[in-house]
């Protein structure tokens, strides 16, 4: 049993230390600029150990987007004290910061956004957002939680593509429009009647 620990102990630094690297250069170089190749050899592993934790490049920055998304909809689920509108405002904010921050490996991620590997953190913590939003009475319960967060989602990607493309605007500007926009078209009281 000491044994199993110790083997998945090391398998997990291995990949904590290939992910490392490989983020290391991605934000030096650029991720189209770094191999696989040169992550191997910054992390000191086999190229074929690279490929048996992670399949491809992207692969590495489809974790990276998890941990970044699923920290970001925690922050945004973990507000009790505030309403919807700010729980969500803060999400969006936040979501911004991370993909300026992070800008090419943000495009990954949104390039990357289907198959298996997709990652649902970001629309489950809209969903858990919108759902307390829907029990408090702030936002209608005229429609299916899931729905609004899809729709919320893909103002939120669509938006950020648009960003990305343009090299223009300010995306935390946007973001809190269009936020606007789909809350102002939300409320309780419009439904009311």
């Amino acid at each position: 049993m000491t044994e199993l620990s110790r083997r998945e102990r090391k398998k997990n630094e291995t990949r904590e230390k290939i992910f490392s690297n490989a983020m290391q250069l991605f934000r030096l170089q650029g991720f189209s600029a770094t191999s696989v190749e040169q992550i191997t050899q910054q992390a000191d592993v086999g190229k074929g150990t690279f490929y048996n934790y992670f399949p491809t490049k992207e692969a590495v920055i489809m974790e990276f987007s998890r941990r970044s998304w699923q920290n970001l909809a925690n922050l945004g689920r973990h507000k009790p004290s505030i309403g919807t509108r700010q729980r969500l405002g803060t999400l969006l904010q936040d979501w911004a910061e991370f993909m300026t921050k992070d800008r090419e490996i943000a495009w990954v991620t949104v390039r990357s956004r289907e198959g298996a590997d997709y990652d649902m953190s970001l629309h489950y913590g809209l969903l858990a957002i919108l759902s307390v939003g829907q029990q408090n009475g702030e936002i209608s319960r005229e429609f299916d939680p899931a729905f609004l967060a899809e729709s919320l989602e893909g103002m939120m990607i669509q938006h950020f593509i648009r960003w990305y493309v343009s090299g223009t605007g300010d995306l935390h500007q946007e973001l809190n429009h269009a936020l606007s926009v789909f809350l102002d078209g939300l409320s309780e009281k419009k439904w009311e009647a």
